[in-house]
């Protein structure tokens, strides 16, 4: 089974431990995680997984899951022989019982059937070449192998802690030469055994390590009769395995393969209340605490499947944070307690009688001058604003067109009574962030809209755009702009758009005076191929081309092979030309066998005014042949389309870095509407 997420901390992990509690004792379960270095072979499959079990505790106290295993082991093999009348037994159905009972009852000192133990330790010598004929009888090894198993098993059984572990690493040094994981074959003549394959991370853009380590589960799976349940990240599985893998291999890893989609509200909700179980904390906070943080208002508005586990638990304990130091919802007449705050405060002066007003009321002057400061001002702007976030939102989205924006003399006498000292009181923010974005995209459609964004992104903190806080080229001289009182108002969505719109004024420089960089298309073609819905995104590495990729789009009815690459580098179109001739063979045969249409194959390049007279001659030439000429389709770039498509690269990028506070889902949602030229042109017939 393959478990694959659309990247890290959609909860991969914490699924599979919920799979080994659910599972409890009818399997064993083994993780494997490969450590770098590791030669890719059975022998490092059962060093790593011993050393997992090793380390793993047991449902008993001083027990790990190794020796519950080895314990299980021998006594199932025991169980066969007395049923089998192969070892004399004085009382064999009670016997038969209590070998299929706790195994600690046989092998602990003080266990409720530890003469059966002793019995067991007493005669190890004589029973253990009996227990591994049998083994050797329905597992491929020979019997003395079997034998050096089993003691090593027994001591671990008897002792635990690290008894017989190293001499079983010894003897997994034979499974490299026997094709046989000697250990994990053994175990499952006691129970199914399921390799949990996780943590390949390592290995990111490693195909040949992608290869290996899928031939080497499918083998076990096919040959050994073992269970594997193999989970990784979409960006490792395109990189690693995907299409590098041989058609055959692939399909067979995907036969049974569980895409792990985001939370919903629901599942949200049930998260937070688990970790809030963990964690002890009582039903009364836990009640104000969803209150506080209004996960129906958090989901509203994220497209579905887009919030990750550790994003949203993340969200919730910064919420914590806050409403750790807060007024609770309702104060009683005694100073309420802060659930594990870790810093008390002194209570307030809070009379019986009296009560904590509604923020919605207005206090008299003399009322408010009397009421003590509890947070410094930058901790109440961060509540405020938490509280702003918090709001319910309207019923529905307005169906009439926002209202026009103010004229350029409004504005220009708005400005002017601000700078001559009149007070220009603040705007309330609105709480539906849908109506904002749609006023802000109504204003861009708007003439001139482009020069106001790009004057009020200087506006925005360096800081919290990350971008640098010197331009790059010194600006021309302009006359001095009045200030304007601030207005509070927090929009996310301007926010990017006006990083975007900073990017570019300080792109443009490069796109008018370097030539094309095609590892920046590539590089946005590949983000958005990976996030898009209705795009799946393929690499192929070129033929004799080590390290050299072509990227595959592949939408209903047509196929998309971008061609990146400068047009003198002949070599490399000669190669992709190959390639494209292939790929409609391909096409036309599969039509074919499936009597459907032909899927449209069209080669995808970009060319700005610099490549025009490169372009022309390695189109009139010989390198690309005349069949397949029709199918090509060179995309021109003016100077502001190449400038917005470095900006869109630059900005997703540090949004799946971290350096801007924003999901890429995030920057494709509000940003995309600004490419809507570049993914028109490439995607028409």
């Amino acid at each position: 089974m393959l478990l694959t997420a659309p990247r890290a901390g959609y909860g991969k992990t914490h699924l599979l431990g919920r799979v080994v509690a659910a599972a409890g004792s009818g399997v064993v379960m083994v993780p494997l995680a490969f450590r770098t270095g590791d030669v890719l072979n059975l022998t490092t499959v059962t060093r790593r997984g011993l050393e997992a079990l090793s380390l793993a505790a047991g449902d008993t106290e001083d027990w790990s899951r190794l020796r519950e295993a080895c314990a299980g082991l021998v006594a199932h093999l025991l169980h066969e022989l007395i049923k089998e009348g192969l070892v004399p037994s004085a009382n064999p159905e009670q016997a038969l019982r209590v070998l299929t009972g706790p195994v600690t009852d046989v092998f602990n000192k003080d266990g409720a059937a530890h003469m059966i133990g002793d019995w067991l330790r007493k005669h190890a010598g004589g029973l253990r070449p009996i227990l591994a004929r049998r083994v050797a009888r329905q597992v491929p090894v020979r019997a003395d192998v079997a034998d050096a198993w089993l003691d090593a098993m027994l001591g671990q059984a008897f002792e635990g802690g690290a008894e017989g572990v190293a001499v079983m690493q010894d003897l997994a040094a034979a499974d490299r030469e026997t094709g046989t994981p000697t250990w994990l074959r053994m175990l499952s003549l006691w129970r199914p055994v399921v390799l949990l394959v996780d943590h390949l991370d390592g290995y990111y853009r490693n195909p040949d390590a992608g290869v290996t380590i899928a031939s080497l589960l499918m083998d076990m799976v096919d040959s050994q009769g073992l269970h594997v349940l193999l989970s990784l990240n979409q960006d490792v599985w395109q990189a690693t395995f995907g299409h590098h893998l041989p058609s055959a291999l692939e399909d067979r890893l995907t036969a049974t393969q569980v895409l792990l989609r985001g939370l919903r509200e629901t599942d949200a909700a049930a998260l937070m209340r688990l970790r809030m179980d963990r964690a002890k904390i009582s039903k009364e906070d836990l009640v104000e605490f969803e209150a506080f943080v209004d996960v129906k208002q958090y989901f509203l508005g994220r497209p579905i499947g887009s919030v990750s586990a550790r994003v949203f638990l993340r969200h919730c304990a910064r919420q914590w944070e806050i409403f750790q130091n807060s007024v609770p919802l309702s104060v009683p007449g005694e100073q309420a307690e802060v659930p594990s705050a870790g810093i008390s405060f002194p209570p307030l002066p809070v009379e019986p009688s009296s009560t904590i007003p509604l923020m919605t009321e207005t206090l008299p002057l003399e009322s408010a001058d009397e009421v003590p400061p509890i947070f410094d001002e930058t901790t109440s702007a961060e509540v405020q604003q938490m509280a702003e976030s918090l709001a319910e939102p309207q019923a529905a989205l307005p169906q009439n067109d926002p209202p026009p924006p103010p004229a350029a003399s409004d504005w220009r006498a708005t400005t002017a009574e601000a700078g001559a000292g009149t007070p220009v009181p603040p705007v309330s923010p609105s709480s539906d962030a849908f109506v904002k974005l749609r006023e802000m995209l109504h204003h861009l459609r708007q003439p001139g809209a482009r020069n106001q964004m790009a004057d009020d992104a200087a506006d925005i903190p360096a800081e919290r755009l990350n971008i640098p806080s010197t331009p790059a080229a010194p600006p021309a001289a302009a006359p001095a702009k009045p200030k304007t009182s601030p207005i509070p108002v927090s929009r996310p969505g301007d926010a990017l758009l006006g990083r975007f719109e900073t990017l570019r004024l300080q792109m443009k420089a490069e796109a008018e005076n370097q030539p094309l960089d095609y590892a920046k298309l590539g590089e946005l073609i590949r983000l958005a191929g990976r996030r898009f819905p209705l795009v799946r995104l393929g690499e192929h590495e070129l033929l004799g081309m080590t390290g050299r990729q072509t990227m595959v789009w592949s939408i209903q009815g047509v196929e998309l092979l971008f061609g990146l690459a400068p047009f003198t580098d002949t070599a490399y179109w000669r190669v992709l030309a190959g390639f494209a001739a292939g790929r409609l063979v391909d096409l036309a045969s599969e039509a074919e066998r499936d009597d459907t249409p032909p899927v449209k194959l069209k080669v995808v390049t970009f060319k700005a005014d610099r490549e025009h007279a490169a372009w022309q001659a390695l189109y009139s030439g010989d390198t690309m042949p005349d069949p397949l000429k029709p199918h090509l389709d060179a995309v021109h770039l003016d100077t502001h389309s190449v400038a917005a498509l470095y900006a869109m690269q630059r900005i997703i990028k540090d949004a799946e870095t971290g350096a801007v506070q924003a999901e890429p889902t995030q920057v494709m949602t509000v940003l995309a509407r600004e490419l809507d030229f570049f993914w028109k042109r490439i995607t028409r017939a």
